[in-house]
């Protein structure tokens, strides 16, 4: 990749700390003071790992893990959950009531090269690419295996982070010849955009690595990756480039994580949950209070979506969930005054709430706190890839049963489907809207699908001004536009 400002910059707060101490650590052999940073070269990191230190590479390690949960200083900027936050705000899906705070998602009008946003976006996953390099580039091959665990994580946030690239700026039925996004190895060497297939590659080569690399590797806790988590990638993967066979196999180890919990209205903050793959722990020493998914997220708290911009559900699909179905408490059934206990179990909520807002976020313990957990990856998304996949190649009644496992405890009026082919398929993803309405797969989904934008649907939840829009699939507005700032840094050939 050229270099670029992102590449210039001073590291991030944690990153500039935690990786400062990796040297400190790892080099104390070698009386290298923090002052004299002349001293460190990668084989110093290299004697280290093969020595068996783990402690810098910890660090670096939790740097990373850090920087996907708080990632920039914006209110809008929160890491990997705000990402996942614009781009469901981009599909059928998901409303806003008014433009402020991830409007411009939205709207569409931040795909342009000169957003924020967009600088943002593409900051946020090539320092996530930059710092997995330290470590990948850092650990031989033959190191010890407690020091080749970091190395085998590494390459699954490197793969995780050109995923979402590849998807956010090109096209997901793009040619692989059609140009996507540079490729960062660590060299620093001034690189033109790959092409669509040389990412995919690239995806795929760093998640194999890990899920073999991870496969003995016992986590301490779901904050931690670890070959579930690469499965569940490796899923979404397969899913998203057609490959149904592979994407039924990984799907069916990341859905038996865990279990599916039969209570819907917990909130989803807190990665106890029986269902969270992956997440990150917020406490309240590490919550950005404003700047968080559940200040944007959560009607019942007071914060951007409690006072203002509300985050509502596209009608047409919220009033095609059956009546039986738990997830209809995920929306609000009606209009609102100020004062009414919406969620048992929590709080009164001192703004209205207007039919098909969101109530499935929710930061405990009260109005006013944000420390709800963040959850990246979910088990129930699984049983729905896992079903369409096994749809899709003719295998009807395993897809049935697959989708019956899941919406049976989601619903006690839920009879195993007696559909076949495309109508079958069509209802698993009708459940997959359902179920993962919030959790940043929605447009996705769309573009993998070849789905276009339409809000001009007859919906009748509140629709933000100028976001009625109708977008083709292929649209140039479906993604975004290389920052500018890359592009100058790249010359007029990139």
């Amino acid at each position: 990749m050229k270099q670029n400002k992102f590449l210039n910059m001073k590291i991030d707060k944690y990153l500039a700390f935690l990786f400062t101490t990796m040297f400190f650590i790892s080099c104390a052999d070698f009386d290298t003071r923090l002052d004299e940073e002349r001293y460190f070269s990668e084989s110093h990191a290299e004697a280290n790992a093969l020595a068996g230190n783990t402690q810098g590479l910890k660090a670096i390690d939790g740097a990373i893990i850090a920087y996907f949960r708080d990632g920039e200083a914006s209110d809008d900027e929160f890491g990997l959950k705000a990402i996942d936050l614009g781009m469901d705000l981009r599909s059928n899906d998901m409303d806003m009531s008014a433009n402020t705070w991830f409007g411009s998602y939205n709207n569409y009008d931040n795909v342009i090269l000169t957003s924020n946003d967009n600088d943002f976006i593409w900051e946020f996953f090539y320092r996530i690419i930059s710092n997995a390099n330290k470590i990948i580039n850092s650990v031989p091959d033959d190191a010890p295996d407690e020091v080749l665990v970091f190395k085998n994580k590494a390459y699954a946030y490197r793969a995780i982070a050109y995923f979402y690239l590849v998807r956010i700026y090109q096209h997901t039925k793009a040619d692989d010849a059609t140009k996507a996004v540079p490729l960062d190895f660590g060299d620093f060497i001034g690189q033109n955009r790959a092409t669509v297939g040389e990412v995919k590659q690239q995806i795929i080569d760093d998640l194999t690595l890990a899920y073999n690399g991870l496969k003995s590797y016992t986590r301490a806790s779901n904050q931690e990756v670890d070959a579930n988590v690469v499965a569940a990638y490796l899923a979404r993967y397969y899913l998203t480039y057609e490959n149904w066979s592979e994407a039924e196999k990984f799907a069916d180890i990341a859905m038996k994580v865990g279990s599916i919990s039969s209570d819907v209205a917990h909130g989803f903050d807190e990665l106890s949950l029986s269902e969270t793959i992956w997440g990150a722990t917020v406490t309240a020493a590490t919550s950005e209070i404003y700047a968080s998914f559940f200040s944007h997220a959560s009607q019942i708290n007071d914060g951007y979506s409690g006072w203002n911009h509300f985050k509502t559900a596209n009608s047409n699909l919220i009033d095609m969930i059956p009546a039986t179905d738990k997830r209809r408490a995920w929306f609000a059934d009606k209009d609102y005054g100020p004062n009414v206990l919406l969620v048992p179990d929590t709080w009164t909520h001192y703004n209205i709430t207007p039919k098909y807002t969101s109530l499935k976020f929710i930061a405990q313990p009260g109005p006013g706190e944000f420390i709800g957990d963040y959850i990246y990856l979910r088990n129930t998304e699984f049983y729905l890839t896992k079903a369409e996949a096994e749809a899709r190649q003719g295998k009807v009644s395993e897809a049935q049963q697959t989708l019956f496992d899941l919406n049976s405890v989601r619903d006690s009026g839920y009879t195993k489907s007696t559909s076949t082919g495309q109508v079958l398929i069509d209802e698993i993803l009708f459940y997959r809207r359902v179920e993962l309405w919030g959790d940043g797969v929605a447009s996705f989904d769309m573009a993998r699908l070849g789905v276009g934008l339409d809000r001009k649907d007859g919906r009748t939840n509140l629709v933000m001004p100028g976001a009625d829009l109708q977008v083709a699939p292929l649209d140039d507005r479906m993604i975004y536009q290389i920052p500018i700032r890359e592009i100058d840094a790249a010359g007029s050939d990139f």
